[in-house]
């Protein structure tokens, strides 16, 4: 006859159990809470050194895969309430990404015009030195412009 034996683990079942009621409360936690919010948005190494800290506690003498198994399911809340928060956005993070290049793309042509407006007023006509001008100072206050917005802060002005 053939025997099978199958052992259970309940001290690992009951970590993973309590790793997963850890992440869910501690993505709680920093969603709802206005410290936790706070913590996110600002201070996001403190999140994660209390994450895996509490993680650590909860695999206080487990073997290594027991370890990860801690960690993986500890981190099941925070990923869902990652994932629903990124439904949720206004705007995907790619976009603003792609704006931020777009804005760089911008900030570059104002350069090239800022070169060749440059040139246009070592002109020898007056009248095409005079609209190089305006046109030179437009174009540095459109770049000023994009470059606030492109880095979200003011330039000092001189």
């Amino acid at each position: 006859m053939l025997e099978m034996q199958l052992s259970i683990d309940l001290l690992l079942i009951g970590r993973c159990l309590l790793a997963l009621l850890w992440g869910i409360l501690w993505a709680v936690t920093i969603q709802f809470n206005r410290l936790g919010r706070f913590l996110v948005k600002e201070r996001t190494w403190i999140t994660v050194v209390i994450g895996v800290g509490v993680d650590l506690l909860i695999g206080i003498g487990a073997t290594w895969w027991g370890m990860w198994l801690v960690v993986a399911f500890s981190s099941i809340g925070v990923i869902a309430r990652s994932l629903i928060n990124e439904r949720n956005a206004p705007e995907p993070a790619l976009n603003a990404y792609r704006t931020k290049w777009e804005m760089q793309d911008a900030i570059d042509c104002c350069g090239d015009a800022i070169g060749l407006l440059t040139a246009g007023l070592e002109s020898e006509e007056a009248e095409l030195r005079g609209k190089a001008s305006k046109a030179l100072a437009q174009v540095y206050k459109a770049q000023r412009l994009i470059t606030e917005a492109r880095y979200g802060r003011k330039q000092k002005r001189s």
